[in-house]
Parts: structure tokens; C-alpha cells; sequence
């Protein structure tokens, strides 16, 4: 492909390429999450109403039930009289409370006392012919016979319609104070949902809501108490609360604060438009920089290579034919180049028998942190080990044994400072160094006698005397980064000083630990 054909496709791409891009966010991401938003909100202020009216009706149970079970209102409907209604029950009472009406029944479903506000006093007649004559079954009002053979307090609540209105009932059982024994009637109360109420409720939750009286049979919405998922973003959405014994109905109607989704505003595609064609007069202006800057970058790796000896690699997979040709060719012939660089290397500071550093490499590691020492004034340790008795190994089980004896011993020191800032190497023959950040002896003291006794339990024969094992001897020197004149010592003077602790462990039996701080 050709500088100028692939200029053209590359333009031409651009500008498809964002128009697509703007398109997929606006239909697949912006809208999608823009309309389960909206449905959640709404779904949330439909819960909200759902509890609102649940909460609404668990206040007028817990009042009805305060009323029902009372001592003397079991002997009030056992022989009822005016001076009690005067005392206990007065209509400012039940008023002041938001209580629409109050019945009281006997065993026998019997009106002992009736209370009505003047909301409800065309439906007066309907809720004693309810309470009294109704099919508890059907209506459950009432407690059934089952309940008040249990001799205990029962409540029954929910809603009724009547006459258009919609109407929060409970309905618990007259017993004495301690909520057991003789049931001698039922308290039901009623609270009528009406406008006031219904400015409450909407201002307590933050929704709004209308009730309408209407019938079963002219609407089809489903029942409010159920449970619903709003599936459709709609300005409103209408639920029915009924009865069970008949077809009249109110008809629920919450009107939601969001209620479509954003239209497209040809504004904003506009300015859209236009952002892209500033973004490829753009990249016009810069596209013959773009053609000829891997050309500049491969030059400027081998100019680098002459100054460092480093070289980067070249990116690969180029739109143009010839481009990439020519980054493959140059990272191959460097990838081949890092290789056998790094294998060289690895050579220098890598001990060819155990694979642990070796001496060049320790010395590398040493001479950073002897200048932290001098600089920073930040302290170390050294441990010297040697493996004891190793020539009378090699003498008894041959020196490939030996070999491996110290490939052993090399992994195991490395598995025991794996946890630590360390450095471990063969130093020589059998002898190993480990160089350690830390240089508090309480510390360094522990890890050289487990070292020690990691080494005994490889468990690797060597009868000499009274010991079975393979051991090794430790000298460790700490050097404290407070050291006065630090500069005027070298590592070689902290190998000597850790040599002769190794040797006072030999000295003291082998398999032991000697550990001095760095003397001046």
C-alpha cells in the first residue's frame, strides 16, 4: 500500500470510525443506562408508596390493640355504661388520633358501642352491617372461632372500599391486660384514607398520589398489594385496591418526577460533528510526522546503541508493507543480540554448579552496599559459612556426591532468607556468604541458627565422630550504620572480621553460631 492510498483509507476511517463510536454510545450505552435509571426511580417511588400506606396502617393496629386489650374494657362490654364512654372513649379521643369510626362487638358479633366521625357517616350503616352480619370468612374482620377458643389476643387489619372511599381497618380482640383469658368481643377500628391523610403520606415519602373511586370491571390494572416490578417508563402508572366480597374498587395513581427519556438534541450532534472534523483536520496536519516517526526511531536506536550499548526494540505490526519489514528484521537481530548478552552476563555472576550467585556477583551486591554504609549511614550483616568436614565427604562418598551435597546446602540457604532483603552466594569451594540488610543482632542471631539446623535436617550422612549429618559452621559480623570513620573500611575489611568469627565456630565444636559486631 502506498503513503498516499494509506492517507486516504486512514482519513476516511477516522471520520467512520467516530461517527460509529458516537452513534454505539448514544444507542447501546447512554440510552439504555439513562432508561434503567428512570425504571429504578420509579420502581423506588412506587416501594415508597407501598410502605407509606403499610406504615399508615401498622399505626392505627398498634392503637386498636392498645385499646382491645385492657381490663376495663372487658368490663365495659360485659356491662356497658355512659360513665365509662365518658371517661375512657370520648370522641376528641379517637378525633385527635385520626380515628374515622370505632365498633365494638360482643362474643356474638353483637354492636355494643359504636363510635362515628361525621367523614364516615354515610357508611355508618355499611361497616355495622359488615361487622355484625358479614361473611368473616370472606372478609376477615372478625376473629374466627378457632381464634378466640386459643384465649389469646389476635389482630386482624387491612382495607376496605366503601361508598368510593378506601378505608385502613384493624380489628383485635377484648381480653384482659395480660393478653390472655376470657375473649369477651373484638375492637375494630377504621381510619379513612382521605385528602389530608393523603397530603401526609405524600409529603412524608416525597411522592405523589391520587385515589379514584372506580370498578373492577372498567379497569384492568393490577392489584396495588402484590408485588410489582414497573417494567415500562410511563408519566404515571394506576393500581387497584379492592374488596373481596364485592366489585368496588379505588383505582391507585402515583405520578412519577421522571418520566421519558432524553430526546436527541440536533445541537449536540452538531458540535459533534464538527469536534470530529476538527480532530481530522488534525490529523491531517500531523500525518507526516506520524508516517516517518518509526523511521526516526529506528535511527535514533542505533544512534543510542553507539552512546550505551542499549538498544530498544522497534513497534512491529505496521499498517505499511515495507515499515514492517523492516522493524521485524531489526528485532529479531536484537532479540538474538539480548540473548546471548544476558546468557554472557548470567555466566559472570552466576555460580555454574549451584546456580546461586558467585563471587563477582557478591562483590557487585557488596560494593552497593558497603556506599550505603559510607553515604547513608544504613548498617548490614555478613554471614561466612562453611561446610563442616567437607573434604572427609568428599573422601568418603566421592566428589559428583559433594557436588550435589553443595547444590543441597546452596538451595537451603536460599530457601531460608527467600523472606528477607539478602543476597546469597558461593564464596568458594564449600564456603557461602550471605549479606544481609539488617543489622540488628537480635534478628540476624535467629536466622543463622535455623540456617544451621535447616542445614542438619536435610539429613545428608557424614559420620565423623560423634555427628551424623552433614552441618555447617557460621561467622556473622553486624555492622551498625552509626560506625564512626565507616569510609575508611572496605567489604574486605568486613569478610576478614566475619572469617574470624567463622573460624571461632569451628573452633567452638562446628555446627554453631559466632556473632560479633563490627569492632573499629
Amino acid at each position: 500500500m502506498t503513503l498516499k492510498r494509506f492517507s486516504l483509507f486512514l482519513l476516511s476511517s477516522l471520520f467512520v470510525a467516530i461517527c460509529c463510536l458516537l452513534a454505539s454510545i448514544y444507542y447501546f450505552f447512554y440510552l439504555p443506562g439513562i432508561k434503567a435509571e428512570i425504571l429504578d426511580q420509579q420502581q423506588q417511588e412506587f416501594n415508597l408508596l407501598h410502605s407509606a400506606l403499610s406504615l399508615s396502617k401498622n399505626s392505627l393496629t398498634t392503637l386498636c390493640y392498645d385499646y382491645a386489650v385492657w381490663d376495663e374494657l372487658v368490663e365495659f362490654v360485659k356491662n356497658p355504661t355512659d360513665e365509662f364512654v365518658q371517661s375512657n372513649m370520648p370522641d376528641n379521643a379517637f378525633e385527635a388520633a385520626n380515628i374515622d369510626a370505632v365498633l365494638l362487638t360482643d362474643i356474638n358479633n353483637q354492636l355494643v358501642w359504636d363510635f362515628q366521625h361525621e367523614s364516615l357517616l354515610n357508611s355508618r350503616q355499611s361497616l355495622v352491617n359488615l361487622i355484625t352480619q358479614g361473611d368473616t370468612a370472606l372478609v376477615k374482620i372478625l376473629p374466627t372461632s378457632a381464634e378466640i377458643a386459643l384465649q389469646k389476643v389476635s389482630s386482624r387489619s387491612g382495607y376496605l372500599v366503601l361508598d368510593g372511599q378506601l378505608i385502613y381497618f384493624s380489628n383485635t380482640t377484648i381480653l384482659p391486660s395480660a393478653a390472655v383469658g376470657e375473649i369477651v368481643g373484638s375492637l375494630t377500628m377504621f381510619r379513612l384514607l382521605d385528602s389530608a391523610l393523603i397530603k401526609d403520606i405524600s409529603q412524608l415519602s416525597l411522592i405523589d398520589f391520587s385515589l379514584q373511586p372506580t370498578t373492577k370491571t372498567t379497569n384492568t390494572s393490577d392489584d396495588f398489594f402484590s408485588f410489582q416490578q414497573i417494567e415500562t417508563i410511563s408519566p404515571s402508572h394506576t393500581w387497584l385496591i379492592g374488596n373481596k366480597f364485592d366489585d368496588e374498587v379505588v383505582l391507585v395513581t402515583l405520578n412519577h418526577k421522571k418520566v421519558s427519556l432524553p430526546r436527541l438534541d440536533w445541537l449536540s450532534v452538531m458540535l459533534l460533528m464538527i469536534a470530529a472534523v476538527l480532530i481530522i483536520s488534525l490529523s491531517l496536519m500531523m500525518l507526516s510526522k506520524w508516517l516517518i516517526s518509526p523511521l526516526i526511531q529506528f535511527n535514533q536506536n542505533i544512534n543510542d546503541s553507539s552512546n550505551d550499548g542499549l538498544m530498544s526494540k522497534m513497534r512491529s505490526n505496521h499498517f505499511i508493507d515495507e515499515m514492517d519489514s523492516i522493524s521485524n528484521s531489526f528485532n529479531q537481530l536484537l532479540q538474538k543480540f539480548n540473548a546471548q548478552q544476558n546468557y554472557l552476563e548470567t555466566l559472570t555472576v552466576q555460580d555454574a554448579l549451584t546456580g546461586i550467585t558467585n563471587r563477582r556477583g557478591l562483590e557487585a551486591f557488596a560494593k552497593d552496599i558497603v556506599l550505603r554504609w559510607h553515604t547513608e549511614q544504613k548498617g548490614f550483616s555478613t554471614m561466612m559459612i562453611d561446610v563442616d568436614h567437607f573434604k572427609a565427604f568428599n573422601d568418603q562418598y566421592g566428589h559428583l556426591e559433594g557436588d550435589n551435597a553443595l547444590v543441597a546446602v546452596a538451595k537451603s540457604l536460599a530457601e531460608q532468607v527467600s523472606t528477607y532483603e539478602a543476597i546469597v552466594s558461593r564464596y568458594g569451594g564449600e564456603e557461602f556468604c550471605i549479606i544481609f540488610s539488617e543489622c540488628d543482632p537480635n534478628i540476624i542471631r535467629p536466622i543463622a541458627e535455623k540456617i544451621c539446623r535447616a542445614i542438619e535436617q536435610l539429613h545428608m550422612p557424614n559420620k565423623i565422630g560423634n555427628r551424623q549429618w552433614v552441618t555447617v559452621s557460621i561467622g556473622v559480623l553486624v555492622v551498625n550504620g552509626e560506625a564512626t570513620h565507616a569510609t575508611q573500611y572496605s567489604f574486605s575489611d568486613v569478610l576478614q572480621q566475619a572469617d574470624e568469627q567463622l573460624y571461632l565456630a569451628k573452633q567452638a565444636g562446628r555446627n554453631t553460631v559466632k556473632l560479633q559486631c563490627f569492632a573499629q
